[in-house]
């Protein structure tokens, strides 16, 4: 990604980091163009919470089909900004698009469904006062989503439809690295018929644009990304005390028992490690091995990983993976393996740039014998480099797994199910899949999120709504009595009466309905 001055104006100037051909550029806004933004999406969602459920699933309806539509046009701007293969586009990116909307659009009266409270021991008094509480959910209003580059359409598209399926607008910021499909997308579900100014999207870098809207008066960030860049996050939106989702790094464990299906996980872990080039919060970045199997797991895994091919997986359906994002993820790979080595790790295969590929390629790289203290086992690595270890206990395995600040997701590999669930229960990962891994981004239905230094808050599911949405709490009292006893003017009778109550009511020895007696009377004053 490039930046080039025009006429006065900013542009960027995306380069494909495949084949390193120029695929467009596109004009930056400017920090000043936020509270526009921001008071054209609060007048776009007055109008659209209005709209009854049956006008606002046809538009939802048919942003969906018009997706479906243009799947193809859509991969090719995913490809040619990231460099990953066709099939990986349609396969997890488009995939966890549509499955988001197809979830958003069935909850979306779902969501809005009044519900009673349980008042608990305070219930039946009352009940016989006339009084109950209910939520009446309401949208919360403009909702901010600053979107990585990895998957550029998969995490912006879910987000924004769920947001859109909850009744609130959304203003978009793509990362500079994949601007182009943020606009595409816009584009396609303006033409299906999302209203104007519901959803839009700024362009511009971090620091400019970026910063204006974190400090801007929207009503919820959500933010997925890196660590140090969720850490200004949530340090910007402070000053306003805007809510924030963060959905932050990852280093994932895989933890393969020793009566695992070696064939199949072997293959998922090539899959899991590998998959957007290892450019991924969910990937597979720590492997632990039952010592009994460790050798023949490794070999599975080592020769699987050898018949990967790499390359511009457009022109080349056969081809499995893409390159890096740009030239300094390329620098940092290497980086990290020098670490490695020198902290005692070797290199199975890999460990470094593909010498027969002019983009920003590099290699698939295992690593063994890496201290589990080291950086190569501690620190996120966003690319495609994963260590192999071996442990001599279940036990052991569950401790080297929770050995980490992130917490995102993880696997437990098992032919027994009911043992694979009880130690999927103890790794702490926001989410644990036994005998799979990482495509629960696609079931959108199952929350997404993590804890530690993988951030806090959820997507997607019942608990992504509850983001979404406000817990209107209303209290209703048919005003049966003609004052509280807790209102003015006190009195040493009032004050007595309201002490009996209570000792009578919470009391281990009270008299319950002695106490609504009391109260009974005394209220009817």
């Amino acid at each position: 990604m490039q930046s080039s001055t025009e006429a006065g104006e900013e542009y960027i100037i995306k380069t494909n980091p495949a084949t390193l051909e120029e695929f467009g550029r596109i004009k930056c806004d400017h920090p000043e163009d936020v509270p526009a933004a921001l008071q054209a999406a609060r007048l776009a969602q007055s109008k659209w919470m209005k709209l009854s459920y049956d006008e606002k699933a046809v538009v939802m309806s048919n942003i969906q089909e018009a997706i479906i539509s243009n799947i193809e046009d859509l991969a090719r701007t995913i490809c040619g900004e990231t460099g990953k293969p066709k099939s990986e586009a349609i396969a997890t990116d488009i995939f966890a698009a549509l499955s988001a909307g197809e979830y958003a659009n069935d909850m979306m009266l779902e969501v809005f469904k009044k519900s009673k409270i349980d008042l608990g021991d305070m219930a039946f008094p009352m009940k016989l006062a006339g009084r109950s509480s209910y939520i009446a959910p309401r949208p919360i209003g403009v909702v901010a989503i600053i979107s990585p580059w990895n998957y550029p359409l998969g995490i912006p598209y879910s987000q924004t439809i769920m947001a859109l399926a909850a009744g609130n607008a959304v203003i978009i910021k793509p990362s500079s690295e994949t601007p182009l499909t943020a606009v595409k997308m816009l584009e396609v579900m303006k033409k299906a018929g999302l209203p104007d100014n519901l959803v839009q999207v700024l362009i511009g870098s971090g620091r400019t644009v970026g910063d204006a809207l974190l400090t801007s008066d929207v009503d919820r960030i959500v933010f997925t990304g890196s660590g140090s860049v969720g850490r200004r996050v949530m340090a910007q939106a402070s000053q306003r005390l805007t809510p924030v989702t963060l959905e932050l790094g990852g280093k994932d464990p895989m933890i393969v028992l020793k009566d695992a299906d070696l064939e199949r996980a072997t293959s998922a872990a090539v899959w899991g490690s590998f998959v957007n080039s290892g450019q991924t919060c969910v990937c597979v970045k720590r492997i632990y091995v039952d010592e009994t199997i460790y050798e023949q797991f490794l070999e599975l895994f080592k020769n699987k990983t050898l018949m990967l091919k790499q390359g511009w997986g457009w022109d080349d359906q056969e081809i499995s993976l893409g390159s890096l994002i740009n030239e300094a993820a390329l620098n940092e790979m290497e980086m990290h393996v020098e670490k490695a080595v020198n902290e005692g790790a070797k290199v199975l295969i890999g460990g470094k740039k593909n010498p027969n590929l002019k983009g920003y390629y590099f290699e698939p790289t295992i690593l063994v014998d890496t201290p589990q203290n080291s950086a190569a086992v501690q620190e996120e690595i966003f690319g495609p480099i994963v260590t192999v270890m071996k442990f001599s206990s279940e036990e052991e395995a569950i401790a080297l797994a929770n050995d980490n600040k992130y917490a995102l997701a993880g696997s437990v590999w098992t032919a027994n199910l009911i043992k694979g669930k009880v130690l999927a229960e103890l790794v702490s990962s926001g989410t644990v899949v036994v005998n799979n891994l990482l495509y629960t981004y696609g079931l959108a239905a199952t929350p997404w999120g993590g804890n530690g230094e993988s951030g806090f808050g959820r997507t997607h599911g019942k608990f992504g709504f509850e983001e979404l949405t406000e817990p209107h709490h209303i209290h209703v009292d048919k005003g049966k009595y003609p004052e509280d006893p807790w209102w003015f003017p006190y009195s040493p009778e009032k004050s007595e009466s309201l002490s009996g109550f209570m000792h009578s009511f919470y009391a281990q020895d009270g008299s319950s309905i002695k106490a609504l007696l009391q109260l009974h009377k005394m209220m009817r004053k």
